[in-house]
């Protein structure tokens, strides 16, 4: 017989948005059980680990996460040698250097002191507790060998790309980019990210982001493009080897999925409410997320608990109608410009192509507009 834990509100998912639910629910009143499938919360995170310094200046957060800070984005365009085979690393052919002020910080530890604040101000937080389906008005979940059950008013769905909440209420899964990363030890000091934009990533890109002594080093790429993200990166990190940026030698190994569908269609289904990657609000083209889950978190954790004190889940709408107004346009070029990528990543220059497409070239402002029997076509906004 399943144990029952009463609640209001029951988040599914203990990362940055579903922790930043938890709390802002909790201090509007409401009984919330946050869970989560790991048993560790934020182990094994398979992001590049960076967030804009404004992240932390504008809402307060922890800093003691932080690792190191850096100032700008590099970016670099390299070529396949046609002598080579599939993969190779060539010289770059084009590169630009961008502000980009932000912290490189430790994210099982930023997780953690989310869930952390979320359990002192009230929530009741339980790590190793996976859903496992939803039956009528009861969610029903495993922790070990004891089954939970759940009858909250709301459900706030923070479980990342592959939400198991959206599976349980019938939602299509979004497209996605499969990431491999490695911590690696660094050569020598780095103050700023680097991206490398390569034809062997194909719709995704490679990264070298500085923390401290050491970096995350990685890349994302389409699903069927024909290429595996872990002999890829391998190969990657050969290279960053032969260029001197990284010392020989792994650390450790991550992977995972990053949605890049943009928003979902639904961010409400009847009382369950999508925030965080689980959303679609990871950004299309470069996959950032973390500042976007926080603030959907919040959000999603005060609707969340006024819909459930008052019954009136009208207040689950406004929620959309904020998270439309602020990421709405945002997402949609962004995801123009993936659409844009992917049509044209084989069909001439490459280069060119990634100046179109990429956030650090100013090609990327451009909008994109359909053209009728043929690829999308750049215009002037």
């Amino acid at each position: 017989m399943a144990v029952t834990f009463p609640c209001d509100i029951l988040v599914v998912g203990a990362g940055p948005a579903g922790s930043r639910a938890a709390a802002a629910a909790v201090r509007e009143g409401a009984r919330v059980v946050l869970i989560e499938a790991k048993t560790r919360i934020g182990e094994q995170p398979h992001c590049g680990e960076f967030v804009p310094a404004r992240l932390f200046t504008e809402l307060g957060l922890d800093d003691t996460s932080i690792i190191q800070r850096v100032d700008s984005m590099e970016t670099l365009v390299l070529t396949r040698p046609e002598d080579e085979v599939e993969g190779s690393f060539g010289a770059a052919v084009l590169q630009r250097e961008t502000p980009s002020p932000g912290f490189l910080i430790d994210r099982p530890r930023f997780d953690r002191d989310l869930a952390r604040q979320a359990a002192s101000l009230g929530a009741t937080v339980l790590c190793s507790t996976r859903l496992i389906r939803t039956e009528g008005h009861e969610w029903l979940a495993v922790s070990g060998r004891e089954e939970l059950s759940f009858r909250p008013q709301v459900v706030v769905a923070a479980d990342g790309a592959l939400s198991r909440v959206a599976k349980c209420v019938g939602l299509d899964a979004p497209e996605l980019l499969t990431g491999a990363q490695c911590e690696v030890p660094l050569a020598g000091p780095l103050r700023k990210t680097i991206v490398f934009l390569h034809p062997s990533f194909v719709g995704g890109y490679g990264w070298l982001f500085p923390k401290g002594v050491a970096a995350n080093a990685g890349l994302g790429i389409s699903p069927g493009s024909g290429n595996s993200p872990a002999s890829l990166l391998d190969e990657f990190l050969a290279f960053l080897v032969s260029q001197g940026l990284i010392r020989p030698g792994i650390l450790s190994r991550t992977g995972g999925v990053i949605p890049v569908s943009g928003l979902r269609k639904s961010l409400v289904n009847d009382n369950v409410i999508f925030c965080g990657d689980a959303a679609g609000l990871t950004h299309p083209i470069t996959g950032a997320g973390i500042p976007q889950a926080i603030f959907s978190g919040d959000a999603a954790g005060i609707a969340a608990a006024n819909a459930a004190e008052s019954g009136d889940y009208r207040h689950l709408a406004d929620y959309v109608t904020q998270m439309t107004g602020t990421y709405g346009g945002v997402m949609r070029h962004a995801r123009s410009k993936r659409v844009f990528m992917r049509e044209g990543w084989n069909q001439g220059d490459f280069s060119a192509l990634c100046q179109e497409t990429w956030i650090g070239f100013r090609g990327y402002n451009k909008r994109i507009r359909e053209k009728q029997g043929g690829l999308n076509q750049r215009t002037a906004r």
